[in-house]
């Protein structure tokens, strides 16, 4: 389980108590807003509904950070900082104007600052245990094309690592977002394989890059009908290095986006950390692998 797992649960909590918050105010605000003041202005109602559209804009970007798994310390501690502002916006409110406010408004107010507070305090106090991911992963859109790229140290020497990346069938091992893979023809450059996907999606690639030992890229054929993904064009580059520890390796997965420039965008924000997560996962997962057939080859020996 990874160790931000406390820290998402309160996130995501977090984020069902806003939404709940925000509709309440979105579709009861006539209600609302005699039970909170004890003379409404007219425009009371409204501003109330622009607060609720508020809270469910903000729970909608606290529950995403709660399904990011590598969500990191300082992305919790900004939602712990708007909480705190919310609960100080509360108690000045209180403090500073409370004559505006009928009796259960005041308990209703102090009520949810204290719930925020609660959460406030679990949150910070969840992510101070976050830990960095091994794996430096980065995620980023330049001009309508997607680079993802990640490198992982492992304790092996870059024969046995090269021989763990260039063993295709397998890579389905390590892969979350691969199944299965099968080796179609060839060897080296040129060599085609069918990747498929865990619904049964399934696309061919073919090896446009191949130096022995080093490095081997993939052009995925996109323009194929059953072409399951939005990408005009994908492609994949896999390299190792020589490292004091032992090996380096690195991928780096370059795409271009179909649509227009908001289309675009809209998809890259939230593939952004699904990419991050597939090749950080990817990324130990063959480290892990690395590291036990070096092993075992040094015993046998």
């Amino acid at each position: 389980m990874p160790r931000s797992s406390a820290a998402r649960i309160f996130l995501k909590l977090n984020s069902q108590f806003s939404t709940l918050n925000g509709i309440v105010l979105l579709i009861a605000a006539g209600f609302v807003a005699p039970t909170l003041f004890t003379n409404p202005a007219e425009w009371a109602a409204l501003g109330l509904r622009g607060l609720g559209i508020g809270l469910l804009g903000f729970a909608a970007f606290v529950y995403a950070l709660s399904r990011n798994k590598f969500v990191s310390r300082a992305m919790v501690n900004e939602i712990v900082v708007l909480d705190a502002l919310w609960v100080v916006g509360s108690v000045l409110l209180i403090t500073s104007w409370g004559e505006i406010f009928t009796t259960n408004g005041i308990v209703i107010v102090t009520f949810v600052a204290m719930v925020v507070a609660f959460f406030a305090i679990s949150q910070f106090v969840t992510a101070t245990k976050i830990q960095s991911p091994i794996p430096n992963a980065q995620v980023e859109l330049r001009d309508g094309t997607l680079f993802a790229t990640v490198t992982r140290h492992a304790s092996a020497p870059t024969a046995t690592v090269w021989d763990v990346m260039t063993d295709h069938p397998a890579y389905a091992d390590v892969a979350n977002n691969i199944a299965k893979v099968e080796v179609l023809s060839g060897d080296g450059l040129g060599m085609r394989r069918q990747c498929y996907g865990p619904k049964g999606e399934n696309w061919v690639e073919t090896c446009d890059l191949y130096e022995p030992g080093h490095a081997y890229g993939f052009r995925i054929h996109t323009e194929a009908n059953n072409y399951p993904y939005p990408f005009a064009e994908l492609s994949g580059r896999w390299t190792v290095e020589e490292h004091s520890a032992g090996s380096v390796f690195a991928i780096e997965i370059v795409a271009k986006l179909k649509g227009g420039a908001l289309s675009r965008w809209l998809f890259a924000t939230m593939a952004k950390p699904q990419f991050k997560a597939i090749l950080i996962d990817l990324a130990d997962a063959w480290a892990a692998r690395m590291e036990r057939e070096a092993t075992q080859k040094s015993a046998s020996m």
